[in-house]
């Protein structure tokens, strides 16, 4: 049996009580911190499932919110991390839905700051280890085990295999070896590009000169 990473066989060093509905839990909050990039001013966080039902007595929310001031699976902070928030000036709730989502440890957050705002969906999946599998309304699968890049780009095929080629050259150049998919929402596309190592700032800035291209998000390895 080939494990990924040590969370495949131990499972990870953490605070609170459960990998699940803890560990699993930050991580998804600090996936989202990485990819929104900034710290935020509003969070809405809506509960799915056995992460509704026991979000408080697990420390779901203290997790959600750890991971979202930028505090990982070990820092001790994640226990005050609410009351670091309100220190901070940031407003969030947490809503406890009553839709059967497709996973039970599932948790949609939405974090705002000024006119920047991002979306996305995770779900909590045991070991500390958690996906994404939703990110601006793009189907996608992520475990954060990796850095990886969110291209977004105005659809056509031609632009599609352009891509495709730019991708392997720019990344081919630094010898970094990828694995990427694609997604289309309302004409724009999403290719989501994880990479065994992060491209320097020079290189990554190649992606902004090709026209088709639209934006680019990062999120590095949890």
């Amino acid at each position: 049996m080939k494990y990924r990473s040590v969370f495949d066989i131990i499972g990870p060093v953490m605070v609170g009580p459960s990998s699940s509905h803890t560990a699993g839990a930050v991580r998804i909050g600090l996936f989202t911190r990485h990819i929104f990039g900034m710290e935020p001013e509003k969070i809405k966080i809506t509960l799915y499932g056995s992460f509704k039902e026991t979000y408080k007595g697990h420390g779901t929310d203290i997790a959600l919110i750890g991971g979202l001031l930028g505090y990982d699976t070990s820092d001790k902070r994640i226990r005050t991390s609410m009351e670091d928030a309100k220190e901070k000036g940031i407003d969030f709730e947490f809503i406890e839905s009553e839709i059967e989502h497709i996973h039970p440890n599932t948790a949609m957050i939405e974090v705002e700051t000024g006119r920047h705002s991002l979306d996305l969906v995770g779900k909590s999946i045991g070991g500390g280890k958690m996906v994404i599998f939703e990110l601006l309304g793009f189907d996608v699968n992520i475990s954060g085990d990796f850095p990886s890049y969110f291209i977004f780009y105005n659809f056509n095929e031609k632009n599609k295999e352009d891509l495709s080629k730019n991708i392997d050259e720019i990344f081919g150049e630094k010898k970094v070896s990828v694995n990427y998919s694609s997604s289309i929402l309302e004409g724009v596309n999403l290719a989501v590009v994880e990479a065994l190592d992060e491209l320097d700032k020079e290189t990554l800035n190649k992606f902004d000169k090709l026209e088709y291209i639209n934006e680019i998000k990062f999120a590095n390895r949890l």
